[in-house]
């Protein structure tokens, strides 16, 4: 794997319209910059595989991928790893972080032509029908379908009550805000231990091609790597 052509390859897919981004081939590039030597290919013919296996509904995706015999379920027992971030980890593992897993959704979706949009709340990731704008699903557990009133029940538990709810927080969020999403969870695990280092320097660099990311300082990604050279 050349890290750097890779790097080229996700800054140049970068440049295309939100609508035109091809979220599964970005994932799978981040997948190789993480030191996962896959063909992307055949990554993608895997999600072609499942999504063949589905009814073509949104609850019966949500039960399919996540319900009790589902394909993945939500790592709650090593929440940062950073193969949770990785979607070519995903149904290797078949565990992994909320939004990879609504990731995964969406691409299912996408290949059976059920929409499926991202729902970015505060601290936590889930899907909606792109259909129908009352029906939600909790991918990280076990799909279950919501309506308006339990996402916000939803929101009050994961907060403790201790955030006012807001309608805002239902907004569906573009391919790029979800990239971004990924990043910081890339960066937050990678940050977290001497083995992700590498990768850490890495993500400050790609989350600064995002309009909404910090400026890359290479002296700063110095700084964070000096301890373990």
């Amino acid at each position: 794997m050349d890290p750097k052509g890779i790097k080229n390859r996700f800054r140049l897919l970068l440049e295309s319209s939100d609508e035109a981004l091809p979220l599964d081939t970005l994932c799978y590039l981040l997948c190789q910059l993480a030191g996962y030597e896959i063909d992307i290919a055949a990554e993608q013919a895997k999600i072609d595989s499942l999504a063949e296996t589905m009814a073509p509904s949104f609850a019966g995706m949500m039960l399919s991928l996540f319900g009790p015999s589902g394909h993945v379920r939500g790592d709650t027992a090593t929440y940062y790893n950073i193969d949770n971030s990785l979607l070519s980890r995903l149904l290797v593992r078949g565990v992994g972080l909320p939004i990879t897993m609504s990731v995964l959704a969406m691409e299912c979706g996408k290949r059976l032509r059920v929409p499926i949009v991202g729902v970015g709340l505060p601290g936590h990731f889930i899907v909606r029908d792109g259909n129908d704008s009352s029906t939600y699903a909790d991918p990280f557990n076990g799909g279950a379908l919501l309506n308006r009133h339990g996402v916000q029940q939803l929101f009050v538990q994961l907060s403790g009550g201790n955030v006012a709810w807001s309608d805002a927080y239902l907004r569906v969020v573009n391919k790029r805000e979800i990239l971004l999403r990924i990043l910081n969870n890339l960066k937050l695990a990678s940050g977290r231990s001497p083995v992700g280092r590498p990768l850490h320097a890495m993500v400050l660099e790609l989350m600064s091609w995002f309009p909404d990311g910090a400026p890359f300082d290479p002296r700063n990604a110095q700084r964070v790597m000096s301890p373990y050279n």
